[in-house]
């Protein structure tokens, strides 16, 4: 079978054949007797080194015309890398080949076998006749691959087998009339194992895949997907990986799915390059022939249900102090509605050494073709935006102001009321960053720690432009939030920019392990002090009176190596009420154990907790849960669980997985159950 390992490490390789040649030849017996000028016998323990192979035996008989040794009796060939052992061999120093009956055989990594007899073809080749092959160190091995003939070739990196039968507890499983297969870190074209199962979505399923090692960077997996309720899908995929440049490509294709009454069928690439001259490609193209492609043939919540697929290709240029980039595009939407196209995007960008107590001067610029097909409004829309700032700073605390300026110009068609073709906007923004550091010594019990105390305090002042005329893009507002408090405008993107005359107040501490240098615990508190309406908003949006913004804050605990904590929530100081929240715990109180719960929360919309345990019961058995439930509609969303036994050779694992997909339909639940033998490969059924 072919291994399919483009971009990883090598596994162990297959050792070189044994025997020696051109090196000085070491000898030692207890008796030599030569019978004639031909013949040599050695007798007793009869020990033969050349180089880093050696050869034992009983006896051992060396014809000097022939230039050949026969070895009888307890025949024992050591190499760095393999063990072979047998009643007699035969080898010829001349063409380096030979003959050793009643083989067994052991690799450095525990791999072994016999054979009725092993031929030494030459250096790089030889055959096994009647052999076996396993990974099990046991005396009676769980696992057994056995072939009429095993032929290896070190040099092609290549082996092939007949007649092979794969036994698993000594019942035969699989029998393969002819079996080709990589040696060492080589890659080859042929079938890859099956997979075999059902499903409630698509009945009894069939999985052949086939590798194609079309060259040391690039190889493809073509697979057909047999569904007895939808028809037959080709899967493709091909990679490449060249020393400036990578990508894939996948390609999928049902042709007529009998369920769903059309052709089915996807794409997707992404390509990724650079270049010594600073130089750069990008390409992310998705497209599917249906809405509910991902739907049917996604593996998870996360993959099944996306709203838009993205189909993107940027260039770009970076050099030491600055970067320009050039970009189109596109999406592809699935659901909810439909965003703007860009063709083209330019943007250009400084970035220039930061240095502290010094002038630090920047801009960001940005000329862009918004288009959509319908009859919404599009156009151009040009953004320049040049700022200068001064980071003042000292071991206590930091100061740092900054002015900007943001001019925005649009020439675009399909206007609405208010909306004029051609439009522009010039606003200063004057931002202020300050912040304190404190720090004391403490203990607690046992431990010494440092605490820190860090205020912080932003203000930002923009004064207000009419932008009631001009469109909106892809400009959205930001929440107030703990991942991102510190922002010059509430905006996304450049068609809105806040008339800010804000005060953002952060307060944060730290208890540091003074021993370890550990973070035990970081708490944070902040809050949005507004001195002014917010009067620019987005269309249908009212003007925000409020003088405060909601109370965010986080934690994050470690009050033991084994238990780490971490929460955030928004409170709204109007409503009296929790608008949003997350929780995650770990714990990890062995290495064996491992428990994690995540909780979301988002007033009116959603609240979901999530469990994951992975338990190593004993040394071989190993048993691991997930579920994910959507407490707000009380259903699951998602569940796994498998039970897994791993031994040093072969490994089983059983699971079970249900999905929730949508509103009236029924919940999916697959079963799975996988073996691994190891230094073979796996199989595997889903039901």
């Amino acid at each position: 079978m072919p291994a399919k390992e483009l971009l990883c490490g090598p596994p162990t390789p297959w050792p070189q054949i044994p025997f020696f040649a051109g090196e000085a030849v070491h000898l030692q017996a207890d008796e030599v007797e030569m019978k004639d000028s031909d013949l040599t016998v050695f007798s007793g323990r009869v020990i033969i080194n050349q180089a880093d192979t050696q050869l034992e035996t009983d006896q051992a008989r060396y014809f000097h015309e022939k230039n050949e040794v026969e070895a009888q009796g307890n025949v024992d060939i050591t190499t760095p890398s393999l063990q072979l052992q047998g009643t007699d061999a035969r080898y010829n120093l001349d063409n380096e080949s030979g003959l050793i009956n009643n083989a067994r055989y052991r690799t450095i990594d525990e791999k072994k076998g016999t054979a009725d007899n092993i031929e030494l073809i030459n250096p790089n080749s030889m055959a096994l006749n009647a052999a076996s092959y396993t990974s099990c160190s046991t005396e009676e091995p769980d696992w057994l691959l056995t072939a009429s003939r095993l032929h290896l070739d070190t040099e092609s990196r290549q082996g092939h087998a007949t007649n092979s039968v794969v036994r698993f507890k000594g019942v035969p499983f699989f029998y393969f009339p002819y079996l080709r297969f990589p040696i060492g870190d080589a890659r080859l074209t042929g079938l890859l194992f099956p997979n075999i199962g059902s499903s409630q979505r698509h009945g009894a399923q069939l999985r052949l895949p086939f590798y194609w090692n079309i060259a040391p960077n690039r190889d493809a997996t073509i697979t057909p997907w047999y569904m007895a309720k939808r028809g037959t899908m080709l899967m493709s995929e091909f990679r490449y990986l060249n020393p400036d440049s990578s990508g894939q490509l996948e390609l999928d294709y049902l042709s007529d799915d009998k369920l769903y009454g059309a052709n089915r069928g996807r794409i997707k690439w992404q390509h990724q390059s650079t270049s010594t001259s600073g130089w750069a490609t990008e390409i992310d193209y998705n497209r599917v022939n249906d809405r509910d492609y991902f739907l049917d043939f996604g593996t998870t919540i996360n993959n099944s249900n996306p709203t838009h697929l993205q189909q993107k290709a940027a260039l770009s240029y970076n050099a030491l102090n600055w970067n320009v980039r050039a970009q189109a595009q596109a999406y592809q939407k699935l659901s909810g509605s439909t965003p703007y196209e860009r063709l083209p995007q330019l943007t250009f960008s400084t970035r220039l050494p930061e240095r502290e107590n010094e002038w630090y001067p920047g801009v960001n610029a940005e000329i862009v073709d918004f288009s959509r097909s319908d009859t919404s409004v599009q156009g151009k829309r040009l953004n320049i935006g040049p700022y200068i700032s001064l980071p003042l700073s000292n071991e206590a605390m930091f100061l740092t102001p900054k002015l900007s300026w943001q001019f925005t110009s649009y020439d675009v068609t399909n206007t609405t009321a208010g909306q004029t073709p051609e439009a522009s906007r010039n606003v200063p923004i004057f931002s202020l960053d300050s912040g304190l550091f404190f720090e004391r010594n403490l203990s607690l019990g046992k431990h010494d720690l440092l605490q820190t105390l860090e205020p912080q305090l932003f203000y930002v002042y923009a004064p207000y432009r009419q932008q009631d005329n001009l469109p909106v893009f892809d400009s959205g507002e930001v929440i107030f939030n703990i991942n991102d408090p510190f922002r010059e405008n509430r905006y996304t993107g450049a068609d809105r920019v806040e008339d800010a005359n804000r005060l953002t107040a952060m307060l944060t501490t730290r208890f540091l392990d003074e021993a370890t240098g550990t973070e035990r615990l970081m708490a944070r508190i902040g809050q949005l002090y507004y001195f002014a309406d917010r009067r620019v908003t987005l269309p249908g949006r009212s003007v925000d009176t409020s003088r405060r913004s909601p109370i965010i804050a986080e934690l994050m605990s470690r009050p033991f190596d084994n238990l780490y904590i971490v929460s955030d929530t928004q409170w709204d100081t109007q409503t009296k009420d929790y608008t949003r929240g997350n929780l995650r715990i770990e714990y990890r109180p062995t290495r064996n154990l491992d428990l994690r719960i995540n909780y979301r929360y988002l007033k009116n919309s959603l609240e979901t907790n999530e469990g994951l345990l992975r338990w190593r019961i004993t040394p071989n058995w190993y048993i691991s849960a997930r579920k994910l439930y959507d407490i707000r509609y009380h259903r699951q969303q998602e569940s796994e669980y498998s039970l897994r036994y791993d031994s040093c050779c072969w490994a089983f694992k059983f699971s079970t997985r249900q999905r929730f997909f949508r509103v009236g339909e029924p919940d999916e639940t697959s079963i799975y159950f996988e073996l691994e033998l190891k230094g073979l490969s796996s199989f595997g059924t889903g039901f």
